[in-house]
């Protein structure tokens, strides 16, 4: 079956750029949507963030991860965050994104990772501040509530066609902080 490869596009200053990638049914526009949900928790990031949602991309087919053709639907636009004050690159928070899906005998999940966040989004622990896990919680409820997006299990190995999607029933963010680095560090 197709799905849509949605590549939101990171600018974070000292960071650098990044990607996060969703995927959505075919013939299902989730712009509007990821729009909503980037609003949402833009004051958790330093102005220095932006995010490029596109309105278009590849189709892709979920048994192969072969790319088939093309979409174009929704509106692109760009999100500007309006945190403000000192922020530590690439640490952050993340969201764990549920399916009922099984695969091998594990239940197919995804991750979003929401970094850099402002200094004061953090607590003296060293944790989320509850404020915090609240705002991305909110987001990430809204946004798997919308129906549309889908976690692509890949396939076993190339050439393999027994790849799979599986539609997002929840996001959970824990209370936890990640951070991220580069295959150059």
């Amino acid at each position: 079956m197709p799905m849509r490869k949605v590549p939101v596009a990171w600018q974070t200053g000292i960071g650098g750029t990044g990607v996060s990638v969703f995927y959505t049914p075919f013939g299902t526009d989730a712009t509007t949507e990821l729009g909503t949900f980037f609003n949402a928790v833009k004051s958790n990031f330093p102005g220095a963030v932006t995010w490029d949602i596109p309105g278009s991309g590849d189709v892709v087919d979920e048994a192969t991860g072969q790319i088939t053709g093309a979409w174009t639907a929704g509106t692109a636009a760009t999100i500007v965050a309006t945190g403000a004050g000192a922020y530590v690159g690439g640490t952050g928070a993340y969201i764990r994104w549920q399916t009922t899906g099984i695969v091998a005998g594990r239940r197919v999940k995804g991750r979003t990772f929401m970094a850099p966040l402002i200094t004061t989004d953090f607590d003296a622990q060293g944790t989320l501040l509850a404020g915090a896990v609240t705002s991305f919680q909110t987001a990430a409820t809204t946004l798997a509530g919308s129906g549309k997006l889908l976690i692509w299990h890949r396939p076993t190995s190339p050439g393999a066609s027994d790849g799979s999607s599986h539609a997002v029933v929840a996001g959970v963010v824990p209370d936890k902080v990640t951070s991220l680095r580069t295959r150059r560090t």
